[in-house]
């Protein structure tokens, strides 16, 4: 019987042991996925320009108070949101060359309404997820039209400077190229290049700007006027006095092959 008991007793404390004893289990992970696939943006997207100036963006109406009939814009994936109307405004005949400087373009902000002066601008907006690049062209016959004849004339930008915008401006990397002078009409017929994005790069949106309105100067009156663009009327021409003279300027967006 002490035999017994003693094993009994044994037994119940090797048992008790086990009970006590703590399993550890493994974590388990398992590895599981998100997805998600984009298309190019709708080619019926209408253009959404921003202001050329300021250091933070803002949708802007850019606008020709003289001009009851404003570009009209294709919109879509790959579009032109904002080209310059030249202005050069009222000036005095001079017998020999001439040279002109250009108004500062006019925009009104879409939050506050409140009009404001900015340099000439061109932007372009890359949603369509190609990256097959692209480049604006720009061209002119530089024949400047009106009901008492025609004149010929050249308009030079200078002064040009590129930025990206919306996330944009810290990948100078990817910005598409321009030139520092760019000549339309008179006798650089033909296209000109404004700006070119290679293969990979331009994606979202990007301006090239001409002049800044810090740098304004007087015209003839008390405009201010953009030193960056500049209207040559070559001597030996009969300009008329009180008609407004109109040309064609013709700017081109092209996707890259």
């Amino acid at each position: 019987m002490i035999k017994l008991s003693k094993l009994a007793l044994i037994s119940a404390i090797v048992l008790g042991g086990l009970y006590s004893t703590t399993v550890s289990v493994s974590a388990n992970t398992v590895d599981g996925k998100a997805d998600v696939e984009f298309l190019p943006a709708d080619p019926t997207k209408p253009v959404d320009p921003t202001d050329p100036e300021d250091p933070d963006p803002k949708p802007v109406k850019p606008v020709d108070p003289e001009d009851p009939n404003p570009p009209v814009y294709p919109g879509g994936a790959l579009r032109l949101n904002h080209i310059p109307t030249f202005q050069f405004g009222k000036n005095n005949i001079v017998s020999g060359d001439g040279n002109f400087k250009a108004y500062f373009e006019t925009v009104i902000d879409d939050e506050t309404n409140v009009k404001t002066k900015k340099a000439s601008y061109v932007e372009v907006a890359d949603e369509t997820g190609s990256s097959k690049g692209w480049t604006v062209t720009v061209n002119s016959d530089g024949v400047f039209k009106s009901a008492k004849g025609n004149i010929n004339a050249g308009i030079t930008l200078t002064n040009a400077s590129v930025r990206g915008i919306l996330g944009m401006e810290t990948k100078p990397e990817v910005a598409p190229t321009t030139q520092e002078t760019i000549q339309i009409g008179y006798e650089s017929l033909g296209n000109a290049e404004v700006m070119k994005a290679d293969a990979g790069k331009g994606y979202n949106k990007w301006q090239v700007r001409w002049g800044h309105s810090d740098t304004a100067i007087k015209g003839d009156g008390e405009e201010n006027r953009n030193p960056a663009v500049s209207l040559f009327v070559p001597k030996g021409q009969q300009v008329m006095a009180d008609a407004k003279y109109t040309a064609k300027v013709v700017w081109t967006l092209q996707q890259g092959l």
